[in-house]
């Protein structure tokens, strides 16, 4: 019997309050899409076993975090441990862009120089008030990647969060399991 080496990774979703970040995580895990949640009340966690034939599995383990104001005492608790930050805002309402330098701080504040992606979600819809140009400038000036997409369609949902799943292989930081 051959050992697999199994390697997890901790990725914590923030964001404004519904920019889209649980429809983006069912869509990478469960590769479906709800028009309708109940807002998240705290933290919700989705898992994703991703294998990479000669190096390994890896479990991405996405920590889906409430965008309220309210629950950011508990939301902080979960950015330890946390491999990589997905900041996402809505491309149809600019002030969820215009909140993005406080959700970086947060995560640098709580979980230190990780690797940050910036996710302009709901790139299906009419409406947009955020252009691309600017969005990867922002991006660029913290240091993160860049994508738009659309939990609806899944347009570039797996980029996000496969940039992720790479890291152990880049690193030796994430120590593997034998199972």
């Amino acid at each position: 019997m051959t050992l697999v080496k199994e390697y997890r990774v901790k990725v914590i979703m923030v964001g404004d309050y519904a920019v889209g970040k649980t429809s983006l995580a069912v869509r990478f895990t469960q590769d479906r899409f709800q028009a309708i949640y109940k807002p998240s009340l705290g933290v919700d966690f989705f898992l994703k076993k991703v294998n990479f034939p000669d190096k390994g599995r890896v479990k991405i383990l996405v920590f889906d975090t409430a965008g309220q104001e309210f629950i950011a005492s508990l939301r902080q608790r979960y950015y330890r441990g946390a491999s990589g930050a997905v900041i996402v805002f809505d491309l149809t309402r600019r002030e969820t862009f215009d909140h993005l330098p406080m959700w970086v701080g947060e995560v640098q504040m709580h979980a230190g120089k990780i690797p940050l992606s910036i996710v302009g979600n709901k790139a299906d819809l009419e409406g947009r008030e955020v252009e691309k140009g600017e969005a990867e400038e922002f991006a660029k000036r913290h240091d993160a990647t860049y994508y738009e997409t659309s939990a609806l369609s899944g347009e570039n949902v797996q980029d996000v969060f496969h940039r992720f799943a790479v890291l152990p292989f880049q690193s030796e930081k994430t120590a593997p399991e034998d199972t």
